[in-house]
């Protein structure tokens, strides 16, 4: 019996022990530290994804950064497309490859900047710029979806303007108008242009144009927006036009036709993005009330407009019946050629009155609001 009770103190002792060594703080510190895992590396808390910045954040909205990031995209496709435009309208090489040293860069810094191909440096910037392009109509719909008298669903405009850069950019890798065209020219019996790209022309431009007008009308500063992409739309008709012309030449001026139509096609993409940033600094304004509607401009120019000379009501024209002696009469007589100054603001406040009253004021009835107001005034 003693030796099966000192077991049980002693079983029991151990459990005391263990109950204690688990309520240790020091002993769960210990315990956690060594259960938790270990990082490579110690980042601080502005590290986390959920505080970087957005791509609505990143968008120029001042006048000066968009004309920077304008001139960048610009000088950048100038650089592109440039020395091999001027190579082949003069005729006049821009790399001699005669030198015997550094024939071979020469080689391929020429053949990355010729534009009968779209994998060159042009290419690749239309490409970048296209998927810019995307990125920031995609991020104008996330914020005009959230307008709210937007009853008629148009910040979807912007996601099909979203879609209609992306397939540009597909098919600037692909033949995808080839697809297109070929697919039409064969369902209908009709060859529309050569190769029947007329069909993928028509439709292009018609979902463009479409669509455009879809996404910038309503839009309060939309003048920018506008000129940027109809330049684009007008670069990428010209690159239809000299694929189009180039199809019926011979072979030196079908090679002139088709490096004009590629840098043309290259331009479209560089101004598309530039259009859409011009469309993204228009929306964040309008967010941040930096713009203000057009009705509102023209109440706040009516309301600073300067005081307006009306003539003096007398006593007939008053209504007030109330009899004038000869001395009022000649002091009404001597007042009624000088015209006296009242503000903008007693007009809109008796048209305002009559508004809220809900019937239409007479002439006579406005004139005395407005003798009334003077004497109150003088008073």
């Amino acid at each position: 019996m003693s030796l099966a009770a000192s077991q049980r103190r002693d079983q029991r002792r151990r459990l005391v022990l263990s109950w204690n060594r688990s309520a240790d703080p020091s002993a769960s510190a210990d315990t956690a530290s060594a259960s938790a895992p270990r990082r490579p590396a110690d980042y601080a808390p502005e590290a986390l994804p959920e505080r970087q910045p957005s791509l609505a954040t990143l968008i120029p909205t001042s006048l000066g950064g968009f004309m920077l990031v304008a001139a960048g995209l610009l000088a950048l496709l100038a650089a592109a497309v440039g020395p091999n435009l001027w190579e082949a309208f003069s005729g006049t090489p821009i790399f001699r490859l005669d030198a015997a040293r550094f024939r071979g860069t020469l080689a391929v810094i020429r053949r990355c900047l010729d534009l009968h191909s779209l994998l060159s440096l042009g290419g690749w910037l239309a490409q970048g710029c296209l998927v810019a392009a995307t990125a920031t109509a995609l991020s104008v719909r996330l914020m005009r979806r959230h307008r709210r008298d937007d009853y008629q669903g148009r910040f979807r405009a912007w996601g099909w303007l979203a879609g209609l850069f992306t397939l540009t950019a597909f098919a600037g890798q692909v033949p995808l108008g080839t697809l297109f065209a070929t697919f039409v020219s064969e369902a209908t019996g009709i060859r529309l242009g050569p190769d029947g790209m007329g069909w993928w022309v028509a439709m292009s431009g018609l979902l463009f144009s479409s669509v455009a007008l879809w996404a910038i009308l309503p839009l309060h500063e939309r003048a920018a927006t506008a000129i940027w992409l109809t330049l684009c739309l007008g670069a990428w008709a010209g690159a239809a036009a000299a694929g189009w012309i180039a199809a019926g030449e011979s072979s030196p001026a079908r090679e002139l036709h088709e490096a004009v139509g590629n840098a043309c096609w290259i331009g479209g993409g560089v101004l598309a993005a530039i259009a859409m940033l011009a469309a993204a600094r228009s929306v964040l304004r309008e967010v941040r009330g930096l713009s203000s509607p057009a009705a509102t401009s023209r109440r706040s120019a009516a309301a600073e407009s300067p005081r307006t000379a009306v003539p003096t009501a007398t006593a007939a024209d008053s209504g007030d019946g109330q009899p004038r002696g000869p001395a009022g009469d000649a002091g009404e007589d001597e007042r009624r050629d000088q015209p006296v100054f009242i503000d903008a603001d007693e007009g809109s406040d008796a048209d305002d009155d009559a508004g809220q009253s809900g019937r239409h004021l007479s002439k006579a009835e406005r004139k005395r609001l407005k003798k009334l107001a003077r004497m109150g005034r003088a008073a």
